[in-house]
């Protein structure tokens, strides 16, 4: 017995049931997981459960009743109930899973609380009201929210996202002014309007307001009239900057091959080649897109599993801090400075690219890993996450509704959780390489495949082989095509023979998608919905106890293998029984031979 154990066995109880504090480690902190986890489903099921509250007492009710706020003062009583029980029962026990339980419980209810709050607000929102109630031609007062690009809804041309300063909810006849608005409404526009929207600007717009038919937006407006668009105040200065350096990058990409055109500013921006709406000069003329091409390209790459590539992810930010932090490292710049400079290059970078769920995830938890840096800190990838997905659900409570959001996490999730035990199996049959892009792929889709299936109810089977064969030029065709989006607007002929070498990156990743998804058997149908997300989880459990079960019968015969001769080579509980009668006869013996003495 060491020195270690007789402090452990000779401590007070307190000092001895605190020993799992010592063997805490921060690389491998999981306290915040099940906080995270109860606070999303405690989210998500908020919004369900008001989603399906019948929508006629919600209408009977008017704003400001008391009535409306019953259901989440009921929640909140009986989650504050529960927490304070819990409470009691751990300190009384001193059990620590007791406290861990009322913390979830607590974060439950503050979940539920902030979900309830967000939709009502949503429902009680005068557009809302209008476009529930009476809908048709409206006037609102919006500011932009997001870039212009190509419509999904047939008649209109392009489609515009903003949030809503006020409306008038009635044009006919009375004349009460503009009723205050925060709604998030999603503009359909027709080809001669687009060339107007410019993201930060705020806009007057005429048109039919009325309920999304699908998308996560809750209303639309469907702009008509003699003169449906009116510019009322200019964008930020920052914004207008933007603006042309994307402008100026599609410009530089027009000049590509077809292949190049769809897929560098996807790789690059999150944008695909066919979605961005062109706002040419004067006197330019580009090729037009092969519309059938683009189409079959991005139907193959998501046959083929890596439909991911064409969104702006935490591979982005990673590659971008990462060469900040050499380049500061090469000038000896301290370590605030330097961190201060990776937060400074993750907030350009958010603002250039397609604003989307992903990049807010991987926006925040890469300002909380600058912050570590700054305190001399490693970063923890878990940790980080769980307090992104706490914080970010507080204050956005729809987004535990998004499919992004939860895709991009359970990503994260599952690299960090699975990456390395996989890489490691992995790396005793294949080259090391090989292992940790099989790893890293495996990890990652471990939790994202149940939220696929409720998505899209069918398994890409070829999605590990087209991410090996992609990987290799994903990094380079990346940084490359971030390096031309910052220099297409000053330098154009530089940007153009940057964007010509991501778009050789690019074309690999194209023949990867046109042979493997192409192939008849490069998905496999599967039950939808919330049945089948349960059955890949199922087969997922199924699995990891098959390998981790074989894993552990190789581990004995190689360790029987290699043990001496004549001697046993491990643990069982009769050789612990014998080594304890050993040791309990010699003590007695030496205590009979003290005492004879």
């Amino acid at each position: 017995m060491n020195t270690a154990t007789h402090i452990v066995h000779d401590a007070p109880p307190a000092i001895a049931g605190a020993d799992w504090m010592l063997r805490e480690q921060g690389s491998r902190d999981w306290r915040m997981l099940p906080v995270a986890l109860a606070l999303w489903a405690s989210s998500l099921a908020s919004h369900i459960g008001f989603d399906r509250w019948p929508g006629q007492q919600r209408i009977d009710i008017p704003t400001g009743s008391f009535d409306m706020t019953i259901l989440p003062i009921t929640v909140f009583a009986i989650m504050m109930v529960l927490t304070l029980a819990v409470l009691c029962a751990a300190f009384h026990t001193k059990a620590r899973w007791a406290g861990t339980i009322a913390v979830c419980l607590a974060m439950a209810c503050v979940g539920g609380i902030t979900a309830i709050a967000a939709d009502t607000a949503e429902w009680r929102d005068p557009a809302a009201i209008w476009a529930r109630n009476q809908g048709g031609l409206t006037q609102v007062h919006a500011t932009v929210s997001a870039p212009v690009i190509a419509s999904d809804l047939r008649d209109y041309d392009c489609r515009i996202d903003v949030r809503l300063n006020g409306i008038a909810p009635a044009m006919q006849g009375a004349d009460d002014g503009f009723r205050h608005s925060s709604a998030d409404v999603r503009v359909y526009a027709a080809e001669s309007y687009c060339s107007r929207f410019h993201r930060g600007a705020t806009y007057r717009l005429s048109g039919t307001l009325q309920e999304a038919e699908y998308g996560h937006m809750p209303l639309w407006l469907l702009l008509q009239g003699g003169d449906p668009v009116v510019q009322m105040a200019n964008g930020p200065p920052y914004r207008t900057a933007i603006e042309h350096m994307q402008q100026s990058f599609f410009l530089i990409t027009e000049q590509l091959s077809d292949q190049g055109r769809v897929l560098v500013p996807g790789l690059t921006m999150g944008v695909l080649g066919q979605d961005y709406v062109s706002v040419s000069p004067p006197g330019h003329v580009g090729s037009p897109l092969d519309d059938t091409y683009a189409a079959t390209l991005e139907e193959r790459f998501r046959r083929s599993g890596i439909m991911h590539l064409m969104a702006v992810s935490g591979g982005h930010f990673i590659m971008l801090a990462e060469a900040v932090r050499r380049l500061c490292r090469r000038w000896l710049i301290c370590q605030q400075l330097s961190a201060g400079a990776i937060a400074g290059a993750y907030l350009v970078l958010a603002l250039l690219v397609y604003p989307s769920d992903s990049v807010t995830r991987a926006l925040i938890m890469g300002l909380l890993g600058a912050g570590a840096y700054a305190l001399g800190r490693r970063s923890q990838a878990l940790s980080a996450l769980c307090w992104t997905v706490t914080g970010t659900l507080i204050l956005e409570p729809e987004m535990s509704q998004s499919y992004g959001f939860a895709l991009s996490s359970a990503a994260v999730l599952g690299m960090v959780l699975f990456a390395g035990p996989i890489g490691k199996t992995a790396g005793r049959i294949l080259p090391e390489a090989i292992a940790q892009m099989v790893a890293m792929t495996m990890a990652a889709q471990l939790f994202t495949l149940p939220i696929q299936i409720l998505m899209e109810p069918e398994l890409p089977l070829l999605s590990i082989p087209a991410n090996i064969l992609v990987s290799p030029v994903v990094g380079f065709s990346t940084i490359t095509g971030l390096m031309a989006l910052a220099c297409a607007w000053c330098l154009p002929w530089l940007a153009g023979t940057l964007a010509w070498v991501a778009s050789a990156g690019t074309l690999v990743m194209e023949r990867v998608a046109m042979w493997l998804g192409g192939s008849t058997w490069s998905v496999m149908p599967w039950p939808d919905g919330i049945a089948g997300a349960l059955l890949v989880l199922l087969i997922e459990a199924a699995c990891m106890v098959i390998v981790m079960a074989v894993s552990r019968f190789a581990r004995r015969r190689t360790m029987q293998d290699i043990r001496p001769s004549g001697q046993r080579f491990g643990s069982s509980r009769r050789v612990r029984f014998a080594i304890w009668w050993q040791e309990t006869r010699r003590m007695l013996h030496v205590t009979a031979s003290d005492g004879s003495t």
